[in-house]
């Protein structure tokens, strides 16, 4: 099958090395709680896929040891599509009646629910667009509201749910009850339905008091609300320490691409009013930039069509990651979609390595692997692998669940230099992700703070525009320090001790 990488700004890294510096201190921070992705709306195409594609793509994804190697898995439960104008978007469920399901229902989305359990990943959490459409003011699972009296009901159906993949060896560590709850979704464009900020407090905790009251393991998180403007003015009338009891994460969604302080001021409010509940980022996508295809992955973004399977579109995710991480000290972090077909203008069964080329007009930047929407009539099952997906695999490896990230300073002329450590177990480095973010080469040393010691690294890897999470040499540990010498430009190195 057609495997493809993304090969822009190859040119770049033989430019002059410029040298930086950064700071490993003492301090250690939050624990890291998962890395993901979604199986929403493409496992409808997949499933049409020979198996062999379907086969690859679960390790390409999902396996730990040869694979990207997702902490979290998001498994959408659909509600079945009523009303709903996009048929990419329907997602269907099993509930036919309160007690009555049909669990053969969504063969294309369980088929990688049980991937995902059967390669190990640690983390699966079932998330829900809109309950099925007896749930909602409109009978329709877009363009609603979640009915109050049917809270209890609702609780008892992911009860429901929820036991029955565990009687089939699958284990859902997580589920959210609600996905952008301030949005009613009323263009039906896809499934969705709107939760008031009244009645979230209720849906949180009676579905925790009811999966504790079936015996089951499984934690709610929520409320997933779109923007950080919107969750720092509504959290107050739903959050507090009693409904942080009852959850294991506050969760938000990135799509206001805030800077990194205002993303801690509101992650810094989450936990207060919580009493103290790790803070996870579950949703981002789509981003583009302000100037078209500007070569800085530091440039403001916005939501947006733009199609960037190049370096430059996988470093501008992982400033995102950084900000969550690095800068508002969040535990969990989540990429929107696993796959994606909205390539733009790109025709890949007539030339596939369009699946390379950047587009500033068109397609979405919602995706780490990318097909061909048409592939029922072209035959065409090859998959575009984006840098994205090579750069997130830095994070996966480096910050297993249970990593404790580690504060790094830097000046404010090490600005284009993005620096995260993480020790696993605590009190041993573990691995440093370092970013050079400009469009030259440049080197950079790292530096213990007093009373730390560093070893030399016994690995190290580099997605760079022409690799991919590829071997290199590990640098030499000198006079205490390492530096990392002539990075290639818009490139990111993992060094593991």
């Amino acid at each position: 099958m057609v495997y493809l990488r993304s090969t822009l700004f190859a040119s770049a890294s033989t430019l002059y090395a410029i040298g930086h510096a950064a700071t490993i201190t003492t301090t250690n921070l939050q624990t890291v709680n998962g890395i993901g992705a979604s199986g929403a709306w493409w496992v409808n195409d997949i499933a049409k896929f020979p198996s062999s594609v379907q086969q690859n793509i679960s390790n390409l994804l999902l396996s730990q040891t040869s694979g990207l190697g997702l902490t979290d898995y998001r498994y959408n439960l659909g509600g079945g599509g009523v009303g709903v104008n996009t048929q990419d978007r329907v997602a269907q469920t099993p509930y036919k009646s309160d007690g009555n399901y049909d669990w053969t229902a969504d063969a294309a989305g369980t088929f990688f629910l049980k991937e995902a359990a059967r390669q190990g990943v640690p983390q699966i959490t079932l998330f829900v667009n809109s309950a099925p459409s007896t749930f909602t003011s409109n009978g329709k699972t877009c363009g609603g509201t979640l009915i109050t009296s049917r809270i209890p009901a609702y609780a008892q159906y992911l009860t429901d749910v929820v036991s029955h993949w565990k009687s089939q060896g699958v284990t859902i560590t997580h589920v959210s009850p609600m996905n952008e709850p301030d949005n009613t979704f009323g263009d039906c464009g896809q499934e969705g339905m709107q939760v008031t900020v009244s009645q979230r407090a209720q849906v949180l905790t009676t579905i925790s008091q009811s999966f504790r009251n079936a015996g089951l393991s499984t934690k709610v998180i929520g409320d997933e609300t779109s923007q950080e403007g919107q969750f720092v003015s509504e959290a107050p009338n739903w959050l507090n320490t009693n409904v942080g009891s009852s959850i294991a994460a506050v969760c938000h969604h990135q799509y206001a691409f805030v800077d990194g302080p205002t993303q801690l001021t509101m992650a810094n409010q989450a936990r207060s009013l919580s009493g103290g509940d790790e803070v996870w980022a579950t949703e981002i996508c789509c981003t583009r930039v302000k100037t078209a295809l500007n070569s800085d992955p530091l440039s403001s973004v916005s939501y947006g069509s733009e199609y960037d399977p190049t370096i430059l579109g996988g470093l501008r995710m992982a400033n995102l990651i950084y900000q969550s991480l690095g800068n508002a000290q969040e535990n969990h972090w989540d990429w929107w979609t696993a796959l994606s077909n909205q390539i733009g203008n790109c025709n890949p069964s007539s030339n596939a390595n369009c699946l390379n080329v950047a587009q500033s007009s068109a397609g979405w930047n919602d995706g780490l692997i990318y097909y061909d929407p048409n592939f029922a009539s072209t035959g065409f099952h090859g998959l575009g692998v984006t840098k994205r997906f090579s750069v997130l695999k830095h994070f996966t490896k480096a910050a297993p669940i249970g990593a404790v990230v580690r504060s790094v300073t830097t000046s404010s002329s090490e600005s284009k230099w993005r620096i995260l450590a993480f020790d696993f177990p605590k009190g041993k480095p573990f691995a440093i992700i370092a970013m050079n973010m400009q469009t030259a080469g440049s080197s950079i040393t790292l530096t213990p703070a007093s009373g730390l010691t560093l070893s030399s690294p016994k690995s190290a890897v580099r997605t760079s525009a022409n690799e991919d999470y590829a071997s290199i040499g590990a640098p030499a540990l000198s006079g205490g320090s390492i530096t990392i010498s002539n990075a290639p430009a818009l490139s990111i190195y993992t060094l593991f001790f």
